[in-house]
């Protein structure tokens, strides 16, 4: 199952990158170049509120192409793209639709990996809600003996 955060992120930087060929689970021996290739992201925990906690995701996307500069210049418009965007990127429904929400960078890195090769580490925190029971809500409160 694809996370709606992870598909966002997947369909800007497609979409900043030109389509380049996309891949999603293991890369074939015989890829087609140009290609972006997005591995699981990497998910860590982080305290958030008394309400929520942070998942920090960290996805390593890598870009290949058939030279070590065009790989370079297949990723570097993706990096300029989410930092111009001041690192928001537009969340979109299961339909591809944007919702009018947006994701927040945390960082994004790019560097050489290999010869042909280069990867962006994007990283942001998802917030989500802690379980809680049911409870009633207070309804007086006393202090010393008055009402609040």
């Amino acid at each position: 199952m694809l996370e709606k955060e992870v598909a966002s992120i997947i369909k800007f930087i497609l979409d900043s990158a030109g389509n380049p060929v996309p891949y999603y689970h293991n890369m074939p021996e015989n890829f087609v170049v140009p290609s972006v290739y997005f591995p699981s992201p990497e998910i860590t925990f982080e305290p958030d509120t008394f309400s929520t906690y942070g998942a920090d995701y960290n996805i390593f996307v890598n870009f290949f192409h058939t030279s070590t500069e065009l790989a370079y210049e297949l990723a570097l418009p993706v990096f300029h793209s989410i930092n111009a965007a001041r690192k928001l990127i537009p969340a979109i429904d299961i339909n591809g639709k944007t919702t009018g929400q947006y994701i927040r960078i945390q960082d994004v890195q790019l560097k050489k990996s290999d010869e042909c090769a280069y990867q962006m580490q994007v990283g942001w925190v998802s917030r989500r809600p802690y379980n809680c029971e049911e409870a009633q809500l207070i309804q007086n409160f006393y202090l010393n003996g008055g009402k609040i």
